[in-house]
């Protein structure tokens, strides 16, 4: 299969991923990142592709910043049945339009301002060939924003956790039904793909650039606060933003 689809997994994610402290931290970061760097008056007024959206968090993040309209899809069918529920009024409204599909075939009808892909390219087994339809997809002096599982975070902790001999042997592939994505990505590579495409590297951060190494019991004892200031102040440091567990790519296509 070239892609994985997490129907039946909706409640997982919500609860089990997105409702934790680990997702709370996840989606602060994006959003500190995402006020930084992507321009208010792009995104209010504007057209954005929340591609392969998930839950659609990021579709309602992008609804309540004032965009136009945000299109959403993705592969599976019981994701976007739960974001079009969510999504009704704003759906009823025009601002908002949820289908199914694959991002391996999709082809949006134009150009947009924002695309927006986190956590996909990860459960391709060609994840570049997306990266390299991007430049498709975003209108001259739009944004993308990319998200990526790190090859290099998964590396670390195969090393850290006794797994030394596949770690070594570069096997990083999940097993069949887990969370852990086929195809782990080398940040420098979507780098170098995305130049070669045509876009500028607005920044590189980390998304949990140290909490996610760190022993449970010992993240615990921090306030969520001061990992989240800690994780901020580090995330577009090297070498923090390239050993985090995901690895964000904001990029400009110049006008």
């Amino acid at each position: 299969m070239a892609f994985i689809s997490f129907d039946s997994l909706v409640n997982r994610f919500s609860e089990n991923i997105y409702g934790t402290r680990k997702g709370r931290l996840r989606m602060r970061l994006i959003d500190a990142l995402y006020q930084r760097y992507l321009p208010i008056e792009l995104v209010q007024g504007g057209h954005v592709l929340d591609a392969a959206g998930g839950l659609g968090q990021m579709t309602t993040w992008f609804n309540v910043q004032g965009a136009e309209k945000v299109d959403y899809f993705d592969v599976s069918g019981e994701m976007a049945n739960y974001v079009e529920a969510q999504c009704r009024s704003e759906i009823e409204q025009g601002s908002v339009t949820v289908r199914q599909a694959s991002i391996i075939d999709y082809r949006p009808d134009q150009p947009v301002d924002v695309v927006n892909i986190h956590a996909v390219l990860e459960w391709l087994e060609n994840p570049m060939s997306v990266v390299d339809q991007l430049q498709h997809w975003v209108k001259p002096g739009g944004y993308v924003g990319l998200m990526v599982y790190n090859k290099h975070m998964l590396m670390l902790r195969h090393l850290m956790r006794g797994t030394l001999s596949k770690a070594m042997a570069g096997q990083l592939r999940g097993a069949k039904g887990g969370l852990t994505p086929i195809t782990a990505i080398d940040p420098q590579e979507v780098e170098q793909r995305l130049i070669a495409s045509g876009f500028e590297i607005v920044t590189q951060a980390g998304i949990r650039s140290f909490s996610d190494l760190a022993e449970k019991t010992v993240v615990e004892w921090y306030d969520e606060e001061d990992v989240f200031d800690a994780e901020l102040e580090l995330c577009e440091q090297r070498p923090y933003c390239d050993i985090a567990r995901y690895v964000l790519f904001i990029a400009r296509k110049p006008s």
